[in-house]
């Protein structure tokens, strides 16, 4: 469904089954508008391989950056830069 959408995001949250974390990224990623915020939830617990894929590739994007904040389940808070 989201390749289906139009770009232009200013926010996503992530928080669904976490196999699917790494390919929604890649789905929304080029949808994604300078300056958008990237919300990712559970990334401490339950964690996993899964979302620690999330957390490389999503740090390895140009112009992406990102921290985790460890509160409640842990929070990964990702930045695009601004055009």
């Amino acid at each position: 469904m989201i390749g289906e959408l139009p770009a232009g995001f200013d926010f996503v949250l992530v928080d669904l089954w976490k196999d699917l974390y790494l390919p929604c990224l890649e789905a929304f990623f080029p949808k994604l508008n300078p300056g958008a915020i990237v919300v990712a939830d559970n990334m401490t617990r339950p964690g996993g391989e899964n979302v620690m894929r999330y957390a490389r590739a999503i740090r390895a994007l140009p112009g992406m950056t990102s921290i985790l904040l460890p509160v409640g389940s842990g929070i990964e808070i990702s930045r695009l830069q601004a055009a």
